[in-house]
């Protein structure tokens, strides 16, 4: 923690990169640390790998992050367990001199020179220590943007995750101004008729297995543009939860995009999907994590059924 005060203090512009296929935490944390560092007059530029989605641009400066790089004198990725996560500035990132990363998962890569890592349910408790610690001066907005990205890595408090520190700190940014009204009603609560449709559509034809308690929802390209929803900002992560709350103990949504299959796992309290997401090269929280296959969708159906079976199986 020193050493990275020393070096925020130290340099006067700062390259910040979130994790492709963003999520409230990255982009929630990202931006409040570009707010903080900006208050001490230095010069800030994001980059990630993937297109920020417009339900992020809830935050103006959402839409501030840059397709190509522009040199820095400090890069700093937040929220970032795997170098790989960084997409296309991965190999900039790795041969730099002066790296930091600031993250909460404790089975990522320390592939900085630097590495803050504290098994937090959210990097924005991270980031909120690290602003205190530089004395800065939180407002309203920055607690808002923290607020939001506690709420996302905890499913609004409702994950294993979530603790006490969890509750003390989302507590002290309401009393520094955190608007909860935006958070809720522009992010987490808002919905749109083409997401319902299509969320009834994708649980209505799911694969179910309730004797070893799992379901796999799978979203294909045909899908997308039957109910006009854009895949790269499709908010169906948490959708698997519903059937989690039918008694099912893993359930999984493999979503078609350009680049392969994304697939994000969940599951009730005692099933760590972590290490299932892990076996495809992705990772995350016990609870929650997500992993991007290379294949077509049949095979990755095959392979994601036959692991969580696997693990089952073996529990």
């Amino acid at each position: 923690m020193k050493q990275i005060i020393s070096l925020l203090s130290k340099y006067n512009s700062f390259a910040i990169f979130s994790h492709e296929n963003p999520d409230p935490d990255t982009i929630g944390s990202t931006l409040a640390l570009k707010d903080i560092l900006e208050q001490f007059g230095k010069k800030v530029t994001l980059f990630c790998e993937s297109k920020i989605p417009e339900t992020y641009f809830l935050f103006e400066d959402a839409g501030q992050y840059c397709e190509d790089y522009e040199v820095a004198e400090c890069l700093i990725s937040v929220d970032v367990a795997s170098s790989h996560m960084l997409g296309r500035f991965e190999s900039i990132f790795l041969n730099f001199d002066q790296t930091i990363r600031i993250d909460h998962h404790i089975s990522g890569d320390n592939f900085a020179k630097y590495n803050l890592v504290k098994p937090y349910s959210a990097c924005a408790i991270l980031i909120y220590e690290l602003v205190k610690k530089l004395k800065a001066g939180i407002t309203p907005v920055i607690a808002t943007k923290l607020y939001f990205a506690i709420c996302g890595d905890t499913s609004i408090f409702k994950n294993s995750n979530t603790d006490s520190l969890t509750f003390k700190v989302a507590s002290e940014l309401l009393k520094l101004g955190a608007n909860i009204n935006k958070v809720y009603d522009e992010f987490f609560d808002k919905k749109t008729i083409p997401y319902v449709k299509m969320s009834s559509h994708l649980l209505e034809k799911a694969i179910i297995e309730e004797n070893l308690g799992y379901a796999v929802l799978v979203a294909k390209k045909e899908d997308f543009e039957n109910y006009n929803l854009d895949p790269q900002n499709d908010n169906l992560g948490n959708l698997p939860k519903t059937y989690l709350s039918c008694g099912l103990k893993i359930a999984v949504i493999l979503k078609e995009k350009e680049d392969g299959i994304h697939c994000s796992f969940r599951s009730k309290l005692d099933y760590d999907v972590s290490n299932l997401a892990q076996q495809f090269g992705g990772g995350g929280h016990k609870n929650a994590s997500g992993c991007l296959i290379n294949s077509s969708t049949d095979v990755a159906i095959n392979e994601v059924v036959k692991v969580i079976e696997n693990y089952l199986k073996n529990y």
